[in-house]
């Protein structure tokens, strides 16, 4: 009986031994576990996933070698682009979306570093900077600068024209569109010197315009339907161009007549050679 003891003591202390040596804690020394913790079971990495990731190819060329010229890159990195594209659009699996945002990503930087790059030349080359070359410049104050010098431009333009050429105003005078643009026109003819010719569809004149000229024939010849309507006229060859049709502020009515004249001295094809108006 002692002999039997003796020997089941022996033994647990032999397997208790073995357990703490492998690291393992029994219940009664990892007592905070017990029977009220659920231990999820450790996670299989997913090898397979993990190899066609490692795999997945990347190579987009970037820059010149001995066996490509630059075109043949561009060429090559747009059907890698498009190849790329497709699978993700056709297939969009996280494999092909990724080739296709490394492609990307690689193609704008890129497409990043070239504009930079050309920007600071353009700083350090003034003869191929647009804006300084008589083109629209692009800073705020420069704008400014710009537009009030092309409005001083125009204004001399349009003291030139109104020096030889006039202004064939149709109007009606129950038409409220002809009523708020009648003292714009009036303004206007005076401020530059135009000579205004109006013209009343009804016959009847207005505050700005009393006493009209009623011509069917200058209605018919320009076929008028649409009022307010002006229009371009050089008295030395009867020679008219259209200004345009419908209310127009004082911008838009300074725009149009310099391309009226424009078009009267032959650089547009619309021109109309009148009878006598005078």
């Amino acid at each position: 009986m002692v002999f039997t003891r003796i020997l089941l003591v022996f033994i647990m202390v032999v397997f208790s031994g073995e357990n703490i040596a492998e690291g393992q804690k029994t219940y009664y020394e990892d007592r905070e576990r017990g029977w009220y913790w659920y231990e999820e079971p450790p996670i299989e990495e997913d090898v397979e996933e993990a190899q066609k990731q490692k795999e997945m190819p990347s190579v987009v060329i970037t820059s010149p070698s001995k066996s490509m010229s630059p075109a043949e890159i561009i060429k090559k990195q747009k059907e890698l682009f498009e190849n790329a594209l497709a699978a993700a659009v056709i297939n969009p699996t996280s494999e092909n979306i990724r080739e296709y945002l490394v492609i990307s990503q690689q193609i704008n930087g890129q497409a990043e570093r070239f504009s930079d790059a050309f920007k600071k030349t353009i700083w350090m080359s003034p003869e191929f900077d647009y804006s300084l070359s008589g083109g629209r410049p692009t800073t705020t104050q420069a704008i400014a600068a710009y537009n009030q010098n092309q409005v001083k431009e125009n204004y001399d333009d349009i003291y030139k024209i109104a020096q030889k050429k006039g202004i064939i105003y149709f109007f009606r005078s129950d038409c409220p569109y002809c009523a708020r643009f009648s003292p714009i026109l009036k303004q206007f003819a005076s401020k530059f010197g135009f000579t205004v010719i109006p013209v009343a569809m009804d016959g009847k004149g207005t505050k700005e315009y009393p006493y009209p000229k009623r011509s069917d024939y200058m209605v018919s010849r320009l076929n008028v339907s649409v009022v307010p309507a002006t229009f371009l006229v050089d008295p030395d060859t009867n020679s008219v161009s259209t200004i345009g049709y419908g209310y127009n502020d004082w911008t838009a009515l300074l725009s149009k007549v310099l391309f009226a004249n424009e078009q009267m001295e032959g650089v547009g094809d619309e021109r109309i050679v009148l009878g006598d108006i005078r």
